[in-house]
């Protein structure tokens, strides 16, 4: 469900060279599954009923969605999960914990992930994320209000999406500036005197949410866990600075007890979503 940890950049280390690389094959590690039982859905989220969907990608790769939907729904939240996220592990877990808010959800498999076809690539993965929100548009019509929410990879996912099309708000998670001070914030200390040259994959440079924030005019919703290791809170923040919203258009909110995975999890942050929805034009 995230990014490479620091035991796994560690391990990127060639000790010979010195040398430290990152590759588009070490952020995108995609996992077969299967889709999300009723069983399950009902266990978790028993308010939402469950229509699965295929959305089709623009190089004919076939996605796997669903779409949970209950009564009298304030809004429809589109959720990208992060690196090993597929909808059958986790998608009833993810209802139990947006259930809560009132909102009807839709989830969609990455490429090559859970029951996606496709080969996946950061570029592939983001125009698969506008077919998604194109489809989302049209099962919520055209005054429903709909609300990106990406965690980790799929924070990256959800800023391109904001950043081409007018959704009602965006809610990055777990998020990160650029390949780069990922890396950078990720690597052990005891590891960086060894390390002379980085080497980032060229589709990775420069990838993340730094240059995309600014061209997000749409309500901003910045979560992230006090104890995040992976993508630490330092990044948010700079992500929050680099928005030109106004301060009641955007906030920032570091979730106490919270590490990478488990922010939504957290009263705090579903306090913060519920005051974000509130707030939504």
């Amino acid at each position: 469900m995230k990014l490479p940890h620091l035991p796994f950049l560690a391990s990127l280390l060639m000790l010979a060279g010195c040398t430290a690389e990152v590759r588009e094959s070490d952020l995108i590690r995609p996992q077969r599954g299967a889709g999300l039982a009723a069983e399950a859905l009902a266990a978790a989220a028993p308010a939402y009923t469950r229509v699965e969907q295929r959305i089709p990608a623009a190089d004919g790769a076939s996605l796997y969605a669903v779409h949970l939907r209950r009564p009298g729904a304030r809004a429809t939240i589109l959720y990208f999960g992060g690196n090993g996220y597929t909808i059958g592990r986790f998608g009833a877990w993810t209802a139990g914990l947006f259930e809560p808010l009132g909102v009807d959800l839709i989830i969609v498999d990455h490429r090559g992930y859970g029951l996606s076809g496709g080969r996946p690539s950061v570029e592939a993965m983001e125009s698969d994320a506008l077919a998604a929100f194109d489809h989302a548009r049209r099962l919520a019509g055209p005054k429903e209000r709909i609300v990106v929410h990406g965690h980790s990879l799929g924070s990256f996912i959800a800023g391109h999406v904001a950043a081409h099309r007018d959704a009602s708000g965006v809610v990055l998670e777990s998020s990160a500036t650029t390949t780069e001070d990922w890396v950078r914030t990720g690597t052990p200390g005891i590891a960086r005197p060894f390390i002379r040259k980085v080497e980032i994959d060229p589709n990775l440079r420069g990838r993340g949410n730094l240059s995309v924030v600014p061209r997000i005019d749409e309500p901003l919703l910045l979560l992230v866990g006090a104890r995040d290791g992976t993508t630490p809170p330092s990044l948010s923040h700079r992500l929050y600075a680099a928005s030109p919203l106004p301060a009641g258009r955007k906030a920032l909110h570091v979730v106490a007890g919270a590490g990478h995975s488990d922010v939504m999890t957290k009263a705090g942050a579903i306090t913060a979503y519920r005051a974000f929805l509130d707030r939504l034009d």
